[in-house]
């Protein structure tokens, strides 16, 4: 480095004594021109307000040697004299490279470092620098706050967070005339659906997925003198999952569900409720591995948890413990209620909210569990048919096997639910 400084700064010399008398004019139109240069850039307060230029950051900085300024002296190229000043910028150029000439002429000493240690962000130290920026009484200089090594840098923290949701509210009116041929009832319908996602993804190792989901729904029936309006789905549902990532499209994960009801559900004609809120209340904790195959846009999410699920049942009225499969060989008292909890298996297949098309999407979940003394399967399936930006139809299927409740004697240990809605909806 010293060596190629020194060898720069004789060769300087010899080009300044050869052309001393041709660039003392040159000099001259440079110092008028820089006059004018910076005159211009002062008007601050005036209309014609001119933004900072970046050639003039060359002066201010600290002093470095460049490449381009040396290339052009040894070149024996004088832009700024020579030029037909068709462009400012293209003069302002050529005005600071010849003061840097000078600089690196009389005052070689002052010179901090090269343009490729420059490049390579060498940064001289703060404490190194003597020179005083200069003193401008035209003009009111102002430090931003966010400027950092003399760039304005702006610091945009990653949103690992993603939210979305979606809400519906749909109706149905039915009227039948008494003398209708065929028979039947009036009736009324109404069902309003939640589903909420909060999700965590830091695209590297940790996942975090949340879905909430209530469903609410209400019919009249005349058969029923009891009362106005029944509840023909009631569903209130949390589930969380932490993933942390061991390899490729297969996370270590921890797994929980707590679900349960809101309202009563009465029989036709009877005040004796055959489920409630906490009756049942079920919670499912687990461990286990999570695979989540690369299938392109189609997403699927595969949970096992082989021998480490807890499962946890609550009822909070003892009547109603023997009917939903709590009884005195596999519960304990607990609290007003009975409860039944153990080990097994369970196995979660998920598939997100997925676009068939550009207006039909779906939805589904299919659970299984068992403690190897008795099984619980659920298959649950949902159609979304966008009419328009607000209007939608539904399609909900919801299928389950349960052998630890009562037999049904048609039905035996599985019970099968459908509904079709039609009504306004809105996703976020």
């Amino acid at each position: 480095m010293k060596t190629k400084l020194s060898f720069f700064l004789f060769s300087m010399f010899v080009l300044s004594t050869v052309t001393a008398q041709e660039n003392s004019d040159v000099y001259n139109y440079f110092n008028s021109k820089i006059d004018e240069a910076v005159s211009a850039a002062a008007v601050v307060d005036g209309e014609e307000v001119e933004d900072a230029n970046p050639v003039y950051a060359k002066l201010f900085a600290s002093p470095v040697l460049y490449e381009s300024v040396v290339d052009g002296a040894f070149a024996g190229k004088d832009e700024a004299a020579k030029s037909d000043l068709k462009a400012m910028d293209e003069e302002r150029g050529a005005v600071v490279d010849n003061m840097l000439i000078g600089l690196y002429r009389t005052a070689p000493s002052m010179v901090q470092m090269t343009e490729a240690e420059l490049r390579s962000e060498k940064m001289v130290p703060a404490h190194d620098v003597k020179a005083s920026a200069p003193s401008l009484s035209f003009a009111k200089l102002e430090m931003p706050t966010d400027v950092v090594g003399g760039m304005k840098t702006t610091v945009k923290k990653n949103n690992y967070w993603k939210f979305s949701g979606r809400t519906s509210l749909t109706f149905t009116q039915n009227f039948i005339s008494e003398n209708w041929y065929q028979g039947g009832e009036s009736n009324y319908a109404m069902l309003a659906t939640i589903d909420l996602d909060m999700n965590y993804d830091d695209k590297d190792r940790i996942t975090w997925t949340n879905h909430f989901d209530l469903d609410l729904g209400f019919a009249t029936s005349q058969a029923d003198t009891l009362h106005s309006f029944r509840t023909n789905t009631d569903k209130l549902r949390l589930e969380s999952t932490f993933g942390y990532k061991i390899v490729k499209n297969l996370d270590l994960a921890a797994k929980l569900k707590v679900e349960s009801q809101m309202l009563p559900n009465y029989p036709v004609n009877t005040q004796d409720f055959i489920s409630n809120c906490l009756a049942p209340l079920d919670a499912n904790a687990s461990i286990g591995f999570n695979f989540k195959p690369n299938l392109g846009n189609f997403k699927l999410e595969v949970f096992l948890a082989p021998l480490s699920a807890y499962n946890f049942r609550y009822v909070h009225y003892e009547r109603l413990a023997s009917s939903l499969g709590v009884n005195e060989n596999n519960g304990f008292d607990m609290g007003q209620g009975r409860a039944r909890h153990d080990y097994g298996t369970q196995l979660v297949v998920t598939v997100p909210t997925y676009k068939l098309t550009s207006f039909l999407d779906v939805y589904s979940r299919l659970e299984y569990y068992t403690n190897y003394h008795r099984a619980f399967f659920q298959w649950e399936t949902k159609f979304n048919v966008a009419l328009s930006k607000y209007f939608t139809a539904s399609l909900m299927l919801n299928a389950r096997f349960d052998d630890s409740v009562s037999m049904h004697d048609q039905w035996k240990y599985w019970q099968l639910k459908e509904l079709f809605t039609l009504g306004v909806a809105y996703a976020w």
